[in-house]
């Protein structure tokens, strides 16, 4: 569990290795010897060739006693040995999840910088392509301006000349010229109108 959940000081492993001696747990362990002595049965004792007097007296005061002593320490010994051994198994265990809780952070951390890099990568491209998007438009426009102009002064030039026609050989009113143009060559001399009726005439012969 967090620390922020439990409100408790948590320790590393290692830490916690050195709190609770694990080097020395594991080397008791490692030599701690569970059976027990050879003590012979108070019944064999009996059977010995003593006084009933003085064999009673060594069996009870001796003998039991000591043999009693012997089976406790054995049991102490036991529960030692088990509360050593779940403790070397619980740092082992403990040692193995930091391992792997270490190994997630570390994925994790990497996982989050690749989201970040692609992140970064992406606006870049993001940029590139606004950028190059934006130079094109403007490139365009600028085109479509010099087109205007180009339009614009062709038209000036055409009415020019059509005023220069008629003053020159004394042709009348220069609507009427146009007119005849128009309907004689059947194309119109604003270039625009004429793009529609082309675009339309098109349409009709699909």
């Amino acid at each position: 569990m967090q620390k922020e959940e439990t409100n408790r000081e948590h320790y590393s492993v290692e830490e916690f290795k050195k709190i609770t001696n694990f080097k020395q747990t594991k080397e008791i362990l490692k030599n701690m010897k569970l059976e027990l002595p050879d003590v012979p049965e108070i019944d064999d004792i009996k059977m010995a060739r003593w006084s009933k007097k003085r064999d009673e007296r060594i069996l009870e005061d001796i003998i039991k006693p000591k043999d009693d002593l012997i089976n406790k320490l054995y049991q102490d010994n036991w529960l030692m040995h088990q509360q050593l051994l779940r403790q070397e198994k619980m740092v082992e265990k403990a040692t193995k999840y930091e391992k792997e809780r270490n190994k997630f952070i570390e994925d994790n951390e990497n996982l989050h910088n690749e989201v970040e890099q692609i992140k970064k990568d992406y606006n870049q491209k993001e940029f590139d392509i606004e950028w190059r998007y934006k130079s094109k438009i403007k490139g365009l426009e600028k085109e479509n301006n010099r087109l205007h102009k180009i339009i614009d002064k062709f038209h000036d030039t055409i009415d020019k000349f059509i005023h220069w026609i008629c003053k020159k050989f004394d042709m009348g009113a220069e609507d009427n010229l146009v007119r005849d143009f128009e309907r004689e060559t059947n194309t119109l001399l604003d270039a625009e109108e004429q793009v529609k009726r082309e675009e339309k005439e098109l349409d009709l012969e699909r």
